[in-house]
């Protein structure tokens, strides 16, 4: 059997891990950074959300997708579907997590509710009808329920149904459950199905946007039947855009129900994708517009896929899958495993997921280090060739008279000097350059923040007795979110990128005009070549990183501005949300909501981010002096003055010269033997 999405991530990670070996064995990398790679590879986790209402099939999906087998129990009711992560274990078994007793208090102020008092508000009225029904069944716990809540509980696989059916002992109590499974695939991976949106119990909504905002990728599942209803706009334009998802790939479950009534494929996809384009133009979402406008749904029968994949002993001793094999092969003429497979377009829907995967973790998990190790090499490398050079150089400047040589080390202290100013000019450059940035950066980000503050006002401006304040809520947090993902974030892209450009026309304005004429008085074209290549290399490394960052520490690494951005407005957005749940008056309460929006422009203040792009201007002069002075002019001035100090034996120092010349020739050829060995072995470890 072919291996699946998982097995393949392992395989990757596995792969990384030989050639980082190898680097250690080649002298590359040392052991400390060895360990580094390999805990970074264990202890990352790749999480994929899947999420959609009741009955569009996420339970068969994720039987076929992560098991293989009929494992999960489909949720009955809203209040059956907890939070469940399946991930790697040891042994198979489940963990759930109980309701602590602020929730719980919660759930009984709401359950104390009349559904009269809450007449008209539909979010209300959910809220007080799962809290009511979650009192009926905490019945079963008895005298036991308050020994359970805020605790962790451990127990078999096959009690999961007693903690998400409808039924089940615990179901009233639990928010979560983790499934733990013994297949080595699934380690370091999280698969999540996430039922909780529209969930009227709150505590289990927040928990899944938690997930999802660290989701890789994240999956919408739809039902055939009814593809792309209200109850799916509302998941995506509410719940996906509030979570700041970037990655949605869209599945259409069950397309075998209207392909039998004579709908084809295309028809079903392009259904979707025109009711999709309808609901950005009436939502306005420029955000979700820009995220979906590459999205290409895929209709799939998650139920034919784990078909193909059962044993036909197991599905011949099951009435229920007996019947829809029957007809799944009666409908469309297949007869084997592989063709219903094929039917069923699950692989379609699995190569979108790796596609995205391998975006979201190529860069940081294997690109990241991969990188590293090779340019490792080609340091070390470089580090033979310049040694070489050294060598070579120390032959030709033994055999050099003592007056040439003494105008040489005239020249090499002329060219030191005048490189020194240039570089001095260049910093006062990229100072002013970097200056002219951040005061650009600043005025555009802030009047971004205020445009929305005063699209944010006229909203409140707006609003009129007797509607409720729920209803402008949601216009409030569309602003603010359209703000974030979409239009600061493009900002500060734009300003990343204008920088980066200013950057390298600056330096190699100052590479061509102002280095090459000094450094060509003090070698040959052979040497300057080499030279520039391996400089402009190192120095694309420093320019082409991030440009804005908050700090350059491994603790840091995953933290930056998108981060700050969300934290900040986030917490405008509890501000706003705190202040409409309380009991004000009409007058009252708007003049707190502009008040509150008032202070989201007076407390956003981008200098401090904007101003850590001049740690860049400190390490591109620091690159430049090291490569050029350090590496370069020093070695030869402290040549040519100890030749000339007549400190050692003059042909003994002309021998060792010359058997180190051949040395380094033999070891340049071992070194670009190894690296042309490494980029075969990432070819066939397909790490590219």
């Amino acid at each position: 059997m072919a291996q699946n999405i998982f097995e393949e991530l392992q395989v990757k990670k596995e792969s990384l891990v030989k050639l980082a070996t190898k680097a250690v064995e080649y002298g590359w990398i040392s052991q400390d950074r060895f360990q580094e790679i390999v805990t970074k590879l264990d202890n990352d986790t790749l999480t994929i959300g899947v999420i959609g209402q009741m009955k569009c099939g996420k339970s068969t999906f994720l039987n076929s997708f992560v098991f293989e087998d009929n494992i999960l129990p489909a949720a009955t009711t809203p209040m059956t579907a907890a939070l469940s992560v399946i991930t790697y274990g040891s042994e198979q078994k489940i963990v759930a997590e109980f309701y602590n007793q602020d929730e719980w208090a919660e759930q009984k102020m709401q359950a104390s509710r009349s559904l009269e008092s809450v007449a008209g508000n539909t979010m209300e009225e959910s809220k007080v009808k799962a809290a009511k029904e979650l009192m009926d069944k905490a019945a079963k716990l008895g005298d036991e329920l308050n020994s359970y809540l805020g605790k962790t509980q451990e127990d078999r696989f096959e009690n999961l149904i007693e903690y998400v059916g409808a039924d089940g002992k615990y179901v009233s109590i639990t928010k979560s459950v983790t499934i733990y499974c013994p297949k080595e695939y699934l380690k370091g991976v999280e698969v999540v199905d996430t039922p909780g949106f529209n969930d009227p119990i709150v505590s289990r909504e927040e928990r899944t946007k938690a997930f999802l905002k660290k989701a890789d990728v994240v999956l919408l599942m739809l039902y055939a039947g009814r593809p792309f209803d209200a109850t799916d706009k509302d998941i995506l334009f509410k719940h996906v855009r509030q979570c700041g998802i970037g990655k949605v790939i869209i599945g259409i479950n069950k397309y075998d129900i209207p392909y039998e009534n004579g709908e084809t494929e295309e028809e079903i996809k392009q259904y979707v994708k025109e009711q999709i384009k309808v609901a950005c133009k009436e939502n306005n979402d420029d955000t979700l517009t820009e995220i979906l406008k590459e999205v290409e749904p895929i209709p799939l029968s998650a139920e034919m896929a784990l078909l193909s994949e059962m044993p036909s002993t197991k599905i011949q001793a099951n009435d229920t899958l007996k019947f829809a094999m029957g007809r799944t092969m009666n409908l469309f003429e297949v007869s084997s495993p592989a063709q219903i497979r094929e039917k069923s377009h699950i692989d379609d829907l699995i190569t979108a997921i790796k596609q995205v995967i391998e975006v979201e973790k190529g860069k940081i998990l294997f690109a990241k280090p991969l990188n590293a190790i090779l340019a490792a090499g080609e340091t070390k490398k470089e580090e033979v060739v310049r040694d070489l050079h050294e060598a070579e150089n120390l032959c030709l400047n033994l055999n050099t008279p003592d007056e040439e040589l003494e105008e040489k080390l005239n020249t090499l202290n002329r060219a030191e000097r005048k490189l020194s100013r240039k570089i001095e000019h260049l910093g006062d450059d990229l100072e002013t350059a970097f200056r002219a940035i951040v005061k650009k950066g600043r005025r555009e980000l802030e009047d971004e923040v205020d445009k929305t503050c005063r699209a944010m006002t006229r909203i409140v401006d707006g609003w009129r007795i007797p509607t409720k304040v729920d209803k402008i809520l949601p216009d409030l947090e569309k602003e603010q979110q359209k703000l974030v993902t979409r239009t600061l974030k493009n900002l500060v892209e734009d300003l990343g990128n204008g920088a980066r450009d200013s950057v390298k026309k600056r330096i190699n304005d100052f590479l061509v005009d102002d280095i090459e004429p000094i450094i060509s008085k003090i070698s040959d074209s052979n040497d300057i070549n080499g030279f520039m290549s391996t400089f402009d290399r190192k120095l694309k490394i420093v320019i082409d990183y991030d440009l804005f960052k908050f700090d350059n520490s491994e603790e840091e690494e995953n933290y930056g501005w998108g981060d700050a951005v969300w934290d900040f407005m986030n917490g405008a957005s509890f501000g706003l949300l705190g202040l409409a749940n309380r009991v004000f008056s009409h007058d009252e309460t708007q003049r707190k909501l502009k008040n509150a929006i008032n202070s989201i422009s007076s407390d956003f203040n981008p200098q401090p981010f904007l101003e850590s792009i001049y740690q860049n201007k400190n390490s591109i002069v620091a690159c430049i002096n090291e490569e050029f002075f350090e590496e370069y002019i020093t070695p030869m001035k402290t040549q040519i003055e100890n030749i000339l100090s007549k400190k050692e034996d003059h042909d003994k120092k002309l021998q060792e010269a010359k058997d180190k010349c051949q040395y380094l020739t033999e070891e340049k050829k071992k070194r670009e033997q190894q690296l042309d060995e490494m980029n075969l072995l990432k070819i066939s470890l397909h790490l590219i």
